[in-house]
């Protein structure tokens, strides 16, 4: 009960600081019957850019309500926050991106960009195909040529993974560094009074305009978003490290383990053991345990077809089926 309620004062205590705040009721009546009240707000002049930056600010209030609910002994399901990460990340890059019109300097400037791009992507690429080799030798100990298709799979995982997490960190790093530079370059309040003279005359009743505010509460949006989106994408790579091994090794099995143990003859296993075959009488088997895979060489017999229906008929009038 205690977190209805403390919900309930936050609520109360915002609308009421707002009321405040505001030069005009927040509120205003209506002829419906139904709603007789409406918020005294005009939504028509909104563009893609307001709208973008709503869904940010509604998502990172959201996220500090569900902190505040935790705080207060609420339970809360626990991806329930993961699921705000992504209309916070997408939304602050979003409106970065039309704010600072990264697209256009981009197509201005990519030529050199994409040379830019070029030689990390080169040696991103080598180190990936080589922790994937490493990998595969080290949990399978067979020589990782064995297994063609799991070198591409692990070595794509491990390239994508890495470019995803640069470039969300560094998107998130270069518009928070640029966020700072224009705030602490962008004249305050008293600086562009200072400039006109008719306002300094009466500078005590000047007010920003529509556009001066729209601007700052822009780059007040970006900033905020931009920093919760790069302690996201540090999260993210916590997440990652915490499960790259049972990610890889599923990968692997997925890639490359097509068999069931009774195609290659080996009885007692169950079906979510898997055999890779590597030549005509060796296989590795992949069996599944509390904590992944365990990866053996073993031998093999390659079943035809007809045996194997014939071993199922076997097993079918037997009473001990399984």
């Amino acid at each position: 009960m205690f977190p209805y309620i403390a919900s309930y004062l936050l609520f109360a205590a915002i609308l009421a600081l707002v009321d405040h705040l505001a030069d005009k009721p927040l509120f205003i009546r209506t002829h419906l019957k139904h709603f007789p009240w409406k918020l005294n707000y005009s939504f028509r002049w909104w563009g893609v850019q307001e709208y973008w930056a709503a869904v940010t600010v509604i998502s990172m209030c959201a996220l500090v309500f569900l902190l505040f609910w935790h705080c207060v002994g609420g339970a809360i399901h626990r991806d329930a926050d993961q699921l705000l990460y992504l209309p916070i990340a997408l939304g602050s890059t979003v409106i970065a991106a039309r704010h600072f019109r990264l697209v256009e300097k981009f197509r201005a400037s990519g030529w050199w960009i994409t040379l830019l791009v070029a030689l990390p992507t080169l040696c991103l690429g080598i180190y990936a195909s080589a922790h994937a080799d490493s990998y595969i030798l080290n949990v399978t100990r067979v020589d990782p040529a064995k297994f063609p298709v799991a070198q591409k799979a692990l070595t794509s995982l491990i390239l994508v993974t890495l470019w995803v997490l640069i470039g969300v960190v560094s998107l998130s790093v270069v518009v928070v560094l640029v966020s700072i530079i224009l705030a602490a370059r962008t004249p305050t309040f008293i600086g562009l009074v200072m400039r006109d003279r008719v306002k300094l005359m009466a500078w005590e009743k000047h007010a920003l305009g529509t556009e001066e505010k729209r601007q700052r509460v822009m780059l007040a949006i970006i900033f905020a978003g931009s920093t919760l989106t790069a302690t996201i994408a540090m999260n993210f790579l916590e997440y990652i490290a915490r499960h790259v091994e049972g990610a890889l090794q599923e990968t692997l099995v997925f890639s490359s383990f097509h068999l069931h143990p009774r195609d290659c003859a080996i009885p007692g296993w169950t079906r979510d053991a898997w055999v890779a075959l590597i030549d005509d009488s060796h296989a590795v088997l992949a069996e599944h345990t509390a904590n992944g895979y365990l990866f053996r060489t073993v031998t093999c017999e390659m079943q035809t077809t007809s045996a194997l229906k014939r071993g199922v008929m076997d097993r079918l009038k037997r009473d001990d089926y399984r």
